[in-house]
């Protein structure tokens, strides 16, 4: 659940006064502040709770769990807790943090049902991304699976570590990733990086999560405001009506 008080981190001042007043201030900030906050640091979420791992509490930690790619939501503590708390599975999951090369966390071309433009990752030769590794048991990827929409939204692919340097120092030859179905390329070949994702020497536009949900209601002829976000989230046809404008 976000708070009123989360709405500073929309920068644009006008979208954020409309959010506050809003009555449906929630269902708007779930969708404009995606891929929401981390920590910056290894931890271990626990009962919604984080508590911070050392680099030598790592090894132990993961031993056993498939490390899978988290490129948007679901390095974020507030995601974890709604995908995995009271789930009646094991909600212990350690993530570490690390750097990507020659890829960047960019737009997928869809809109979720709560109105946010999700996250995949696209190569991007030179660039270098933070990104996040879940570890999870075999039960919890399954979860995560459906959570994912596999395979409607996402397919679930084995990625080379090769590429990846994790903080902790803890290496895997493959990780898992969940990418998108429906690809990253827009209009006139346009790829757009998340600007809340730190890069170095980023190749790619990149934009607010609000500024892409702008770019779609105008590909679609229609006008953005917190109107159109909250007629995607309770209208599926109208959802998939702009994601499949050209």
């Amino acid at each position: 659940m976000f708070s009123l008080s989360d709405a500073h981190m929309i920068t644009d001042p006008v979208l954020r006064d409309q959010v506050e007043q809003h009555p449906r201030a929630q269902d708007l900030l779930r969708a404009f502040l995606y891929p929401y906050p981390a920590p910056d640091h290894d931890f271990l979420f626990r009962g919604g709770d984080v508590v911070a791992m050392e680099p030598s509490d790592v090894a132990t930690a993961t031993r056993g769990r498939t490390p899978v790619l988290a490129v948007g939501s679901n390095r974020a503590p507030v995601q974890l807790t709604r995908k995995f708390t009271h789930q009646n599975l094991s909600d212990e999951i350690p993530v570490t943090h690390g750097w990507l090369a020659h890829h960047d966390i960019v737009y997928s071309t869809h809109i979720t049902g709560y109105g946010a433009v999700p996250a995949t990752l696209a190569p991007s030769p030179g660039t270098r991304v933070r990104v996040s590794i879940t570890w999870l048991t075999p039960t919890q990827l399954a979860h995560m699976h459906v959570t994912e929409s596999v395979p409607a939204h996402y397919s679930y692919v084995q990625f080379p570590g090769r590429d990846l340097d994790l903080d902790c120092g803890v290496t895997s030859n493959h990780i898992g990733m969940y990418q998108s179905a429906r690809g990253h390329i827009f209009d006139q070949g346009s790829v757009f990086a998340l600007s809340a994702i730190e890069a170095r020497d980023r190749r790619f536009t990149s934009l607010d999560q609000w500024e892409m949900m702008a770019l779609f209601a105008k590909r679609a002829g229609q006008v953005f405001s917190p109107p159109f976000v909250l007629r995607i989230i309770d209208d599926p046809a109208f959802r998939r009506l702009v994601v499949e404008q050209d």
